[in-house]
């Protein structure tokens, strides 16, 4: 029994040094991808507002070379998805699900949609660890019952981690500060949790504010997303029109389009006088009210943008930021020598892309199903809400998310849960299903 504890040991070991050496071996093999129009912020510190957030800014700020980034986000993301892999393990009881699972779990992180952000100058690299992180964290808070003080703490390290690395995340966390407050008055109420969670309490409505506080990201998302949808519809178009947005603005942003002149088209916008005054005349509200007053908006276009237009594709949908991906590896001629691929989780073709992701939520159906049919409540419960509040997520991304190709981009790690979530949800619910047998 010790003897083979100790392999098992040692085999995840191995594991775990494999999947860190391919992830820091491609960092050695590419250039840095640095985008000329986003990068250059995320060198800049800010405390209070912040155009970018604390959680980039600080480490970018800090350490300032490209390279040296790049390995750091490669090391953080392969401790993360690591830590996740063995929350799994510690909660799969057969031999053979663990097997299986870390070889379908691995052969997603070894993904280049994933790996690739490792060298991107840009937040998507430490915000998909800060998510994979929180997930890990929950699962080890609600289904593991070791150590459960230690387990809230890294809970609520997680909620401010993953708070403070993308916008949208600091949008959700409100959400998540209930979940985590209602778990702490529930089940570990002391004085050091109480303290505990009012510290995680006031950095995460920090991280909130800010985000909320600053006018470059508003001005350059209402700009973005007035141009890239509402004008292709008529209604749309009208409401915005009759709130005395500039005409001139749709000729500016089209010029930008077809050219690079220097700034991106959302810039060239936001830089027009007749912007600036409909902004300060009340368009700072525009995006807000516009989505509560058009519920087709709000709730259908996510996710059928084109029944409202034919000029409208589901590229620019929720539906393309879940199935699809990135493309670096492909785009970017400073990846060419990287040895990553981008396994069968993420085919090439949007028809196929879509057919995996039809693929995975059928499979996230029926391991919810067992789960429940096999009066697992608690498992059942944390995928239920995992669910819902990624959903709201990718809401918030597409409501205030302002560009196609940002889609895709934005939504990645949301992308990534609905490849993540069934996953382990298969393989959780198969290995109920043994146990229960085996009774």
């Amino acid at each position: 029994m010790k003897n083979s504890t100790i392999t098992y040991r040692i085999s995840l070991f191995l594991i775990a040094i494999l999947y860190l050496l391919y992830r820091v071996t491609n960092v050695y093999l590419v250039i840095p991808f640095f985008d000329e129009f986003d990068s250059p912020a995320y060198f800049k510190l800010e405390l209070f507002p912040s155009f970018r957030t604390h959680g980039i800014t600080i480490l970018f700020s800090l350490i300032k070379n490209e390279f040296l980034i790049s390995l750091i986000q490669a090391i953080i993301g392969s401790l993360v998805w690591i830590y996740l892999w063995i929350s799994v393990l510690r909660i799969i009881n057969s031999t053979i699900t663990k097997i299986l699972f870390t070889f379908l779990f691995y052969l997603l992180g070894c993904s280049s949609v994933i790996v690739e952000h490792d060298s991107s100058i840009l937040s998507e690299s430490l915000a998909f660890s800060s998510t994979v992180f929180l997930i890990a964290s929950a699962l080890n808070l609600y289904l593991n019952h070791e150590n459960q003080r230690l387990s809230f703490v890294y809970f609520g390290l997680a909620i401010i981690w993953f708070a403070s690395t993308k916008s949208s995340n600091s949008l959700l966390t409100p959400l998540l500060l209930f979940i985590f407050l209602l778990t702490m008055f529930r089940s570990y109420k002391n004085r050091f949790n109480i303290i505990f969670g009012s510290a995680i309490l006031i950095f995460g409505a920090f991280f909130f504010l800010n985000v909320l506080s600053s006018d470059i990201t508003k001005t350059l998302t209402t700009s973005g997303t007035i141009n890239n949808r509402l004008i292709f519809v008529d209604d749309w178009k009208s409401q915005l029109i009759k709130s005395g947005y500039p005409v001139k603005a749709f000729k500016t942003f089209e010029d930008y389009s077809k050219a690079n002149l220097g700034i991106p088209p959302d810039q060239a916008v936001v830089n027009l006088p007749e912007f600036k005054q409909w902004w300060n005349s009340g368009g700072d509200s525009f995006l807000l009210d516009f989505t509560v007053r058009n519920l087709d908006y709000a709730v259908i276009a996510p996710v059928a943008l084109p029944i409202f237009s034919e000029n409208l594709n589901f590229r620019k949908s929720i539906l393309s930021g879940w199935s699809q991906g990135t493309d670096l590896t492909d785009d970017y001629t400073g990846f060419r020598n990287s040895m990553l691929e981008r396994t069968l989780f993420w085919p090439d073709e949007p028809e196929k892309a879509y057919l995996a992701l039809a693929v995975g939520l059928f499979v996230l159906g029926v391991s919810l199903l067992l789960l429940n049919l096999l009066g697992k409540t608690k498992e059942f419960n944390l995928f239920i809400q995992i669910i819902v509040l990624t959903i709201i997520w990718s809401y918030l991304n597409w409501w205030f998310g302002s560009k196609p190709a940002d889609m895709a981009r934005h939504n990645l790690s949301a992308a990534i849960l609905f490849k993540l979530i069934p996953l382990m949800a298969l393989f959780l619910s198969i290995d109920k299903f043994i146990s229960r047998k085996k009774l």
